[in-house]
């Protein structure tokens, strides 16, 4: 489980994806004399100046498989002689002012780059591949570009499958009178993995329900343990399953208590407390594997401790916050601690103690400002880094999300943020999928989109979302997506729809 507000959700997601992956800026080292092309980790932009050379990477977002074949465009809309080229087998596209579309030039010209005049200053820059969702650039000011395209329909990803259980776990008391106890388990995310890598549907797995002395079998959740206090339908299973992502990572079980208010075919009044956690460190899962037998432990209370926030007032209208301590645990991933999540009425929960295994880690504290919870736009997000769990966590300022969204005549435009290093835009159908991305690297506010065949936006309802991002120290002509996941601090989103 990967649990998360759908207000963090969503905004992850843009974060995550086309628009700027979570994660920096890189020094601004100089332009290398042979523009000589290099890939940028996750994504990015180096060697700026563009200086009459670009050479442009292409990769999938999801696996960071080279694409070949891409088609590279260099020129906004408007421009009426752009430059195209398409990537080889190694991802790359190549052009430069002096080039004559194949070899090396006398007068300085790559070998086997495409003849662009158009390298005098920053450039507009779309790329597109079969089966992706393209990304347009505006303001790209470097010799060496690296763009993440997203599969529209999701990869087959690295998984490992893990079973278990929690140590004790029949010997904790037993729940009270129609309550029930139930673990959630979940895996660490990894920062470097996009948000849908992370973010795994558990299926579910069979328990058996002793009613009347007879056993029946339902379906749970596969990454749920339950326990009850019905008498007449006694179930208790902390025989867990769990699907996740490949590699290094951290397992977790929140314990929970479930008061179902007397009504237990009625979940609507249902209440939810933590009471406490299991956690397992030092794990690495291969791609396909199956392991079984994982135990996690039980922290004890004393190795328990109180997290306090504080919230200043969100924009205007965004007044529903919440925020979330995030365990950050270096190499093995993020856990978010999402029971209870804080609010202005909740300040304060408890979390796991930085000692033990969690000796190294150490915790952020997400948090975000929304109209209310069923609605997830407008909204801003601010990242807390490495904070101190033992006194008041403070969210002393928001960024504001963009406004005047519009798209008339072919023509997006918006009012950008003040304060925002970079702006950002998605096209998605109405259930969220990309088809379009956009990173806006300079002042521009207004842009069409070239026309690309087949086209990639479908008739009916879009969504036009613009996102501004706070991303301190960052050198736009030497940025490093891979190591933004450290600095990014804001974000903030609003969206509009159309029709096509």
């Amino acid at each position: 489980m990967h649990a998360k507000l759908a207000p963090i959700g969503s905004l992850v997601g843009l974060l995550t994806g086309g628009l700027l992956t979570a994660g920096a800026c890189g020094g601004g080292n100089p332009l290398p004399s042979t523009h000589e092309p290099r890939i940028i980790p996750g994504g990015g932009i180096g060697d700026g100046p563009i200086r009459g050379a670009l050479n442009v990477f292409v990769i999938d977002d999801d696996t960071r498989n080279v694409l070949s074949s891409a088609a590279a465009r260099v020129g906004a809309a408007e421009e009426t002689e752009p430059c195209q080229a398409l990537t080889d087998s190694t991802g790359l596209a190549r052009f430069d002012s002096s080039g004559s579309g194949s070899g090396a030039n006398a007068d300085g010209g790559a070998a086997g780059a495409s003849s662009c005049k158009l390298l005098t200053k920053p450039v507009t820059l779309t790329v597109s591949a079969t089966g992706h969702a393209p990304s347009t650039w505006i303001g790209v000011d470097g010799s060496n570009v690296t763009i993440a395209l997203r599969a529209i329909s999701a990869p087959a990803l690295p998984r490992a499958t893990v079973t278990g259980t929690i140590a004790g776990w029949d010997t904790m008391p037993a729940p009270a009178a129609d309550h029930n106890r139930l673990a959630i388990i979940g895996a660490s995310s990894n920062p470097a993995l996009t948000d849908r890598a992370n973010t795994i549907d558990q299926g579910t797995r069979s328990v058996d329900v002793d009613i009347g002395g007879n056993i029946y079998s339902f379906d749970v959740a596969s990454n749920v343990c339950v326990r009850n206090s019905n008498p007449l339908a006694l179930v208790n299973d902390c025989n867990w399953v769990l699907t996740t992502h490949a590699g290094a990572q951290a397992h977790f079980a929140i314990l929970v208590d479930q008061d179902t208010k007397g009504t237990p075919d009625d979940d609507t009044d249902d209440t939810f407390t933590a009471t406490g956690w299991a956690i397992k460190t030092g794990l690495s899962f291969g791609d396909g594997t199956t392991t079984g037998g994982e135990i996690l432990q039980p922290i004890a209370d004393a190795d328990m401790q109180s997290f306090t926030a504080s919230f200043a007032s969100g924009p205007s209208g965004l007044d529903y916050v919440v925020g979330l301590p995030v365990l950050d645990l270096g190499a093995e991933g993020r856990i978010s601690i999402i029971l209870p999540a804080l609010t202005k009425t909740t300040l304060m929960t408890r979390v796991p103690r930085l000692t033990g295994p969690l000796a190294g880690a150490h915790y952020d504290m997400i948090a975000s400002a929304t109209d209310d919870a069923a609605k997830p736009m407008p909204a801003t997000l601010s990242w807390l880094r490495g904070v101190n769990p033992s006194a008041t966590v403070a969210v002393t300022s928001w960024l504001p999300p963009p406004t005047a969204i519009a798209m008339t005549g072919g023509t997006f435009s918006f009012t950008p943020v003040t304060g925002a290093t970079v702006h950002g835009a998605e096209l998605q159908t109405m259930d969220g999928q990309r088809r379009w991305s956009v990173t806006i690297f300079d002042s521009t506010t207004s842009f069409t989109l070239p026309g690309l065949a087949p086209d990639p936006l479908p008739l009916g309802t879009i969504r036009f979302a613009v996102s501004a991002l706070r991303i301190p120290g960052v050198d736009v002509k030497n940025i490093v997506f891979d190591d933004l996941r450290d600095v990014l601090t804001d974000i903030s989103t609003d969206e509009i729809t159309y029709a096509r």
